[in-house]
This record gives C-alpha cells, structure tokens and sequence, in this order.
C-alpha cells in the first residue's frame, strides 16, 4: 500500500485544535477496534450532537494511531471549500497514489475511480493491514453538486476487503442519511453516554443560525420560546401546541403538523425523549436552552 503524502496543513490545524478539547473516551475507542477486528470492512459512524466531542474523538484518533498496519486518511469536511464531493475525491484520491498528474481529468464525476484505487490498495494490503479513511462532519456537505440519488461525497455502496470508513456527524433520520451501502456497517450514538458538552458562544451563534435558515417563521419563533424555557425531561408536540396558542398573541391557525414539521427541521439539534409513549423534545444540550433564553428574552 502507497504511503500517504504529508497531511494537507490545514487538516493538520483542526486536528491540532480538536485534539486540545479532547476528553477521555476509551469506550468509542474499543469500539473502534472492536470493530476492525469483528469486519473485514465496513462504516462505522459516531453520532452525536453539537460540541458533543465528535470531532476531537476522530481527530484523536486520527493523531494517535501507532499501529503500523493501519493506515488513515483523514478529511474534515466543515473546513470553508471542503464539503463538495469534487474536493473531496481530489483529496483522497491525491493520498492514495504517489503522483497528482497520475488522477484523470474525469476522476471526479462519480465514484469510479475512487472506487477502483480502493480495489487496488485492497489487492496490495497483507492479511493484517487496513485502511481507514477518515471523514468529520458529513453532515455539512453540500450536495446540490452531485446528481440526485448518489451518496454524499459518492462513497462506495460496496468496499473491499481491508477499506474502512470512520465518518462523524449530526443526528439524523435514517431515510435521510443520503448513504445507500450494503457493506458491513455501525452506528456509536453519543447521547447514550453522559459526555462533556464543548461548545461555547460562538458555537451556540452558529447554530442558532443553522436553526434560522432564511428567517425564522412565526410558528418557528413561537416554538423556539417555548422549548428554551422547556423542561429538562423535554415537550411534548402536543404541548409545544397548547403552548403557543396561549401566546401572546396566540397563532390560531397553527396546527400539529406544523409543530412536528419544524422540529423535524431542526432534528439535529433536539434530543427525543421517551416518556410514558410520548415523544418529549428537548434542545441538544442545557447549556444551548439557557444560552437561548438569554438571547430570546
């Protein structure tokens, strides 16, 4: 298997950056392993919600990787130019070859030849060797540049054998993952374990302003303040409902479908709580509610 080149500097400063926020997550890393050892190939995903510790996690493991049959390439997806497919097939495909010209001009239209250099470093790894590719933040490509249909970044639907991919993104529903694979695969979901929120003002700006799109509605407005001021157990749909009729001034039109399309566009940044079989919603993290309350008040 090819060496990879030198990592491109600007992945070499998030790596340095997420590194510094790491905690101690030993778990996620025997699952990694577990993983590698239990499938000859496969996706393994972390999931978890904003400053949940996704990137440090991958970038820790990106920095830290002393066994000398494992090889990573590793892709940060959230850096500005970077969440196209065609940068990114540039990218990987200039790792997994030792001369750039060696790429063809139509290498980016689609997986093929991704695809084929994957199949040819599988034919070169000894039993024991691996290739992991590395990708944070999935969740931010941008994929009105590929036809509709294809997998974000057109990563392979099937891999061979000694072709891992470790991918970190936002909560998602399934038939909203854009992936169609049928190769061995694993989700990690981070809000099953009690970790450390990292996210700070900043952070909480830039997802407001995900939450707002092209400007908030009135009904989306309403719905904000109800769930900044919300129960740490969560709301129900139903009780965001109640709520904003009682507002002032009340939105009589508004009905449940409504409430439900709007969390729904702000899936990733909710947390669903079970309760007595009501779906309770929640934002992400406290932190985020009482930084909102703040701002909306």
């Amino acid at each position: 298997m090819n060496t990879p080149p030198q990592l491109d500097s600007e992945f070499q400063k998030i790596i340095l950056e997420k590194s510094q926020n790491f905690t101690k997550c030993e778990f996620i890393f025997t699952a990694i392993n577990d993983f590698l050892h239990k499938c000859d190939r496969g996706y393994l995903t972390i999931v978890g919600s904003p400053g949940s510790g996704k990137s440090a996690i991958l970038a820790q493991f990106a920095s830290y990787n002393y066994n000398p049959d494992i090889k990573i390439i590793y892709y940060n997806a959230q850096i500005e130019g970077k969440n196209t497919a065609e940068e990114f097939i540039k990218y990987v495909c200039s790792q997994l070859i030792r001369k750039k010209e060696e790429i063809p001009d139509n290498a980016t239209e689609g997986s093929w030849f991704f695809s084929l250099l994957l199949q040819q470093i599988s034919d070169e790894l000894a039993p024991k060797q691996k290739l992991i590719i590395a990708i944070d933040a999935l969740d931010t490509i941008n994929p009105n540049n590929q036809p509709l249909g294809t997998n974000l970044f057109y990563l392979p639907r099937y891999l061979p054998q000694g072709i891992y991919f470790l991918l970190t993104r936002r909560p998602f529903k399934t038939e909203k993952s854009s992936l169609l694979i049928e190769t061995p695969s694993q989700i990690i979901d981070l809000s099953q374990h009690d970790l450390q929120n990292w996210d700070n003002d900043s952070a909480f700006i830039q997802h407001w302003q995900q939450m707002q799109g092209e400007g908030f509605s009135d009904i989306a407005m309403k719905i904000l303040q109800v769930l900044a001021t919300a129960e740490n157990e969560g709301i129900s749909a139903s009780t965001i409902l109640q709520r904003i009729d009682l507002t002032n001034p009340p939105i009589l039109d508004a009905d449940i479908f409504d409430v439900e399309e709007v969390l729904e566009n702000w899936f990733e940044f909710l947390q669903q709580h079970q309760v007595n079989n009501e779906i309770r919603y929640s934002l992400y993290h406290s932190n985020f509610r009482d930084w909102l309350a703040e701002q909306l008040s």
